[in-house]
This record gives structure tokens, sequence and C-alpha cells, in this order.
């Protein structure tokens, strides 16, 4: 997963060279619809003779930015977000955790250089649904999550391509010592419509 960022970043730092772009004003303000891709996994403390694996997912939702000058702007999103991972058994059986979201992040964004820009927040999510395999498990499962997002977004003609990396900062259980927080890498294109 590390590796794919690393070649996303290293793609969309290539993209800069001889690309044109509009720079957005200060004060301007621009909404974008977007879709996308998850690979969701848990970090943390697990027990049982196996590993924790990634479990992709689809991703939409829309956000706002807000340009307080030409370098620097401040987004607020709200989005749809399928999470979750595969817990592998040493004999071979898996359990697939599914957990749904509706995210909202609040972004700091840093242009480093026109359309391209590094972004770190905070983001709050609300649980609509969990399941392990079939069995419902959203009372176990705490109601909100709380994460970090930090990644890199690249736009070219009102398209934006972003990738983040979600840390998960709390606690996904409800009940049991463990300490198991749920983490996404996504990708996601959308439209910026100025205004």
């Amino acid at each position: 997963m590390k590796k794919t960022l690393m070649m996303l970043i290293m793609g969309l730092v290539a993209l800069t060279a001889g690309a044109q772009n509009t720079l957005h004003e200060t004060g301007s303000f621009t909404v974008q619809p977007k879709i996308g891709i998850g690979a969701g996994h848990v970090s943390g403390e697990w027990t049982g003779g196996g590993e924790a694996k990634g479990k992709t997912g689809f991703l939409f939702g829309v956000e706002g930015e807000y340009y307080l000058t030409s370098k620097f702007s401040a987004a607020l999103g709200v989005n749809y977000a399928e999470q979750g991972w595969i817990f592998e058994y040493s004999g071979g059986a898996e359990d697939k955790y599914k957990l749904n979201y509706v995210n909202v992040p609040l972004i700091a964004n840093y242009y480093v250089s026109e359309g391209l820009a590094l972004k770190a927040g905070v983001q709050l999510g609300f649980l609509t649904s969990a399941k392990l395999n079939s069995k419902d498990i959203k009372d176990d499962t705490k109601s909100t999550a709380i994460s970090i997002p930090i990644g890199i977004s690249y736009e070219i003609q009102n398209i934006v391509v972003d990738a983040r990396y979600n840390i998960g900062a709390s606690k996904v259980n409800k009940t049991g010592s463990k300490d198991q927080r749920s983490d996404l890498f996504l990708v996601t294109v959308g439209y910026k419509f100025s205004l």
C-alpha cells in the first residue's frame, strides 16, 4: 500500500511538467463532486493465528473548497465510504469485516505548484452499517470514528485526482480489550465547479 502511494505521488508530480491549469483566486469557492475506490485495513492489536488484509470498496461524495490565498485553502466534504478489512486465519478461513461510513473530512490544502496540493486534516465518520461476514455487528462497533487524512492531489482543467491515506485515530470496537483502528487508502476523481 505504501509503495502504491509513493508511485502515485511520483506520477502526480511528473504531471506538473508543462501542464496548463487555472489558478484559483483568493476568496474564491469551488464545489467538487467525486467518486473513487478505497482499500480498507485494520491497524492495532489482534489475536488469532493469521493476518489482516485489505478490503476494497467504493466511495462517493462532494467537497467544498475555499481559497484563503493562492497557496492555501480549506475544504469541507461529506462522502459515503465502504470500509473494512479481511482477517485470514492460518488454517485458510476468512472473516470479512464490512464497515460503511458517512465521513465528514475537514482538510487544509497547500498548493506547492499550480494544481499540485499537499493536504492534511481531520475526519469524523458516522457508522451506517457493520457486518462480520453476514452477521450484524453494529451494536458492537462504535458509532463514530475519528481519522487523520493525509494526501496529495493534482488538478488539471478542473479535473482533480486525489490520493489520501486516512489513519484511524479511534477504536472501532466497543467491546473487547484490543485496540483496533480502521485505516483507509483511497483514490478519487472529481470535477471542480467554481461558484
